[in-house]
């Protein structure tokens, strides 16, 4: 298979894990089994669900959806647990009007939705993430503006799964979509920028990587800052080089709103330093401060204008 990997935020990079899927050196990711669901309560009037199993309640509330990508809060009463939620969830998954995001483009990793789990504000507290692989080139399918989401959830030590399902509906705001193609050149490789669509909630960036180095495409990773030098959150980076004929690369990333203030966005291309220098694969070199060595890439640097 050819590759497909998902970036993290440099937090997140050093431990190779979100929502209890791994995603190692790149080539492979791990794959979630299907559940059955029971005991299903739900609130339509405030848009809050709830499946209680063994004494332990999760709510799922204060859903967003912007367009980029799909954001629910869960939180666990009753019962007290025995760790994080984070640390009790063994599975889950999502269905969008009756089909397991596990089941686009034909169950291929490169032509389907992400999915994640995130910390919240406190041990009780997790958030759900997810967006559609419609900017990973081709014709992949997107999310419909409205859907019935479920939501399937299994805890360690507890032997009945969670399902829980509520409406979602995609925001009114009118994103802004900048048209700013531009491309950089670095060797025998190419960068450029193809889509950039911003709301309140979060900015979306597609770029393509083309050319005949093809080891710089795999290693390649990326942060983001604005014009005032803030390190921008990356909510969700993904990309393949499986979803057209040429071999290029899509890039698919989702970071954090931008403050009022900011005026530009500028993507940084770095390789990271690897543990051990002949390894592609493994641990990453860290500093005295324990942050990931990066070396970044000059040519390939780009700053997109968004005032």
């Amino acid at each position: 298979m050819k590759n497909v990997y998902k970036v993290l935020s440099s937090a997140a990079l050093a431990g190779m894990l979100l929502g209890g899927i791994a995603w190692g050196s790149i080539d492979t990711a791990a794959e979630a089994k299907g559940a059955a669901s029971t005991d299903t309560s739900k609130s339509n009037a405030s848009n809050k669900v709830s499946s209680t199993q063994s004494g332990i309640t999760i709510n799922a509330a204060n859903a967003m959806y912007d367009g980029n990508y799909l954001r629910v809060e869960l939180k666990s009463t009753g019962k007290k647990l025995d760790k994080k939620l984070i640390e009790k969830i063994e599975f889950f998954e999502i269905l969008v009007d009756g089909k397991s995001i596990y089941e686009y483009g034909g169950g291929s990793i490169a032509k389907r939705p992400t999915l994640g789990l995130s910390p919240g504000p406190d041990a009780d507290i997790v958030y759900l993430t997810s967006s559609d692989a419609s900017w990973l080139g081709g014709n992949q399918e997107a999310y419909p503006d409205k859907f019935k989401l479920t939501i399937k959830i299994t805890l360690e030590g507890v032997k009945d799964p969670y399902t829980m399902e509520m409406p979602i509906q995609k925001s009114a705001e009118q994103p802004v979509v900048m048209k700013q193609e531009q491309t950089k050149k670095s060797g025998n490789l190419s960068m450029s920028l193809k889509q950039v669509r911003a709301t309140s909630a979060s900015t979306r960036l597609q770029w393509v990587l083309s050319g005949k180095d093809k080891e710089m495409m795999h290693d390649l990773m990326y942060d983001f800052v604005d014009d005032q030098g803030r390190e921008l959150e990356v909510l969700d980076g993904k990309g393949t080089d499986e979803n057209n004929a040429n071999g290029d690369y899509y890039f698919d990333y989702i970071i954090k709103a931008l403050d009022p203030d900011a005026k530009s966005i500028t993507i940084k291309p770095f390789t990271p330093e690897m543990e051990d220098p002949n390894a592609t694969s493994g641990a990453f070199k860290l500093d005295s401060n324990g942050e990931i060595i990066k070396n970044y890439n000059k040519d390939l640097e780009m700053t997109i204008s968004v005032k």
